[in-house]
Parts: C-alpha cells; sequence; structure tokens
C-alpha cells in the first residue's frame, strides 16, 4: 500500500482536481438522492445514481486533465531540448556536459546564464549551489578572456567534490573554485532579522565585488525563505550593475524572496523568466 502512494505522486498542481472531484461526487450523490426522495423512491437509489452520474464526469474531468498534463510536460520538454541546443551551440566543452536532470541546473537556467554572461561579462561570479551551471559558466569566463573567476558555494561535501571532479575533466579548474561552506543556524541574517540556517562563509575567500550572483541552493527543504539570506549578507560586495539570478521561482517563498530583495537594492529592475522552474534576474542600478 505504501508503495502505491509513492508512486502515485500527488504534486500541488493536482490538488484543485482533486478537491473538485470530492465536490462533485458529494454534489451529485446528494443529488441523486433529492431525486429519490422527490419521487418517493428509496434513498439507496438516488443516492447510487448520483454517485454513478459523479462518475462518469470524474472519468471526463480525468481524461481532460491527463491530457492537458501529458501537453505541458511536452510543451515543458521541448523548451529543454531547445535550450540544450542552444547552450551546446554557444559553448564547446572539451567533455560530456553532466546530465541537467534532478537537482541539477535545467537548461534554460545554463542558458539563461550565457544570456547575462555574455551582455554584462562579469568578472567576479559567485554561486549558491554548484553542478553543470559552474561548468557552463566556466566556459564562458574562459572564451571571453577577462581572467574572470567564478566561485561556487556548497553545502553538500560529496557533491562538490563530484562538481570538481568534472570541473578537472573540463581543465576549468583555474578559472571555477568549488568550495564547501556547511549548512548552520545563523542568528539576524533571516527575514526580518531572525535566525536562519544559511551557508557558513567564515574562512572564505569571497571577491570584494561581484558582479553576476547565482542563487540556486540551498534546498527548499532546509527552512523557509532559505534562500533569503544571500543578498543581505553580501550586500555590500555587489558590483554598482551586478546581476542577480535566482532560480526556482516557481515557489511561493522563491517569489517572496525576490520581492524582499527588491526592497535591499532600491532602484534595481526585476526580469521574471517563466521557465519549468521560473528564473527572476534582478539588476542594480549602480546607485545601491
Amino acid at each position: 500500500m505504501s508503495t502505491f502512494w509513492t508512486k502515485l505522486q500527488i504534486k500541488h498542481d493536482d490538488h484543485p482536481f482533486l478537491w473538485w472531484s470530492l465536490v462533485l461526487v458529494s454534489l451529485f450523490a446528494s443529488l441523486g438522492a433529492f431525486i429519490a426522495f422527490w419521487f418517493d423512491a428509496p434513498l439507496w437509489i438516488g443516492a447510487l445514481l448520483g454517485i454513478v452520474q459523479a462518475g462518469i464526469l470524474m472519468i471526463l474531468l480525468t481524461q481532460l486533465h491527463t491530457y492537458r498534463s501529458l501537453e505541458k510536460r511536452q510543451e515543458v520538454q521541448q523548451e529543454k531540448t531547445q535550450a540544450y541546443a542552444q547552450i551546446l551551440n554557444l559553448v564547446t566543452p572539451r567533455a560530456p556536459l553532466p546530465p541537467m536532470t534532478q537537482w541539477a541546473a535545467t537548461p534554460e537556467l545554463a542558458l539563461e546564464l550565457i544570456h547575462q554572461m555574455m551582455i554584462h561579462r562579469p568578472k567576479n561570479v559567485v554561486e549558491f549551489g554548484s553542478g553543470c551551471s559552474s561548468i557552463v559558466m566556466g566556459y564562458i569566463l574562459e572564451k571571453q578572456k577577462q581572467q574572470g573567476r567564478l566561485l561556487s558555494i556548497d553545502h553538500d561535501e560529496e557533491y562538490a567534490q563530484k562538481t570538481r571532479s568534472q570541473l578537472s575533466l573540463h581543465s576549468l579548474q583555474e578559472i571555477v573554485s568549488v568550495v564547501d561552506a556547511p549548512l548552520r543556524s545563523q542568528p539576524s541574517i533571516g527575514r526580518g532579522g531572525k535566525q536562519t540556517t544559511w551557508y557558513s562563509l567564515e574562512g572564505l575567500d569571497i571577491p570584494e565585488s561581484i558582479d553576476l550572483l547565482v542563487v540556486d541552493g540551498p534546498p527548499e527543504k532546509v527552512t523557509p525563505w532559505v534562500r533569503y539570506p544571500a543578498v543581505p549578507v553580501l550586500l555590500e560586495k555587489l558590483s554598482q550593475h551586478a546581476v542577480i539570478v535566482l532560480h526556482d521561482t516557481h515557489r511561493k517563498d522563491e517569489k517572496a524572496i525576490v520581492h524582499a530583495w527588491s526592497e535591499r537594492l532600491p532602484g534595481a529592475s526585476v526580469e521574471w523568466k517563466h521557465t519549468d522552474k521560473g528564473i527572476a534576474i534582478l539588476t542594480k542600478n549602480g546607485k545601491t
């Protein structure tokens, strides 16, 4: 039984569908009972009639829901395929790129990072959450030949080591540095100056002027608003026209974080990219 519920994988998008299905079953069952009462028939016949009617309607709704879900997944997959193809046109990797699946950066995010780097040509890049994005940005820094550097910060020691191995495979270890920064409870850096859990940056050589800040960690499950501290903590190190890229803005917390960051960066422009997981790009106006 537990295996069945695990494989079922009900997600947030399914909640309205399930809720309305329950409402319809109750409504038709009540309607059937009312009809049976009106025609002086046994109530169970009316209730059964209502349930049958609701069942037929649920089957039709299920078919529609399934069709729309498959159509949406196909569209998302097409976007990912197109983004990956564009990445390979802009970057010539010396080794196979890691899979852009599960917790890794999506092709849409990697392509957006390339786009931002081509426009703004950042010299110092700081990233929270290492992986394929680190490799892609490393290639762009190498291509732009500005002696740019990328510092990628990761809380997962094992995952960070895998990224370092990949960077070595692509001969990018001189451009990209991946450092371990465990998550710890810290005071005063959370929303409203409250305590929160975030990266421990003690002893890390953070650039004094950050031109591009990429926030794709820590994971959502750690604590609410877990990615919020990135801007408050590094605010004084952001260059005049720094660009901040936040991933996973399809989630409620990340949307709220963008608005909270905007308050800390008066006049900053915000651009929303409506990809599968959502991306927000904040650009400073040079006055903060």
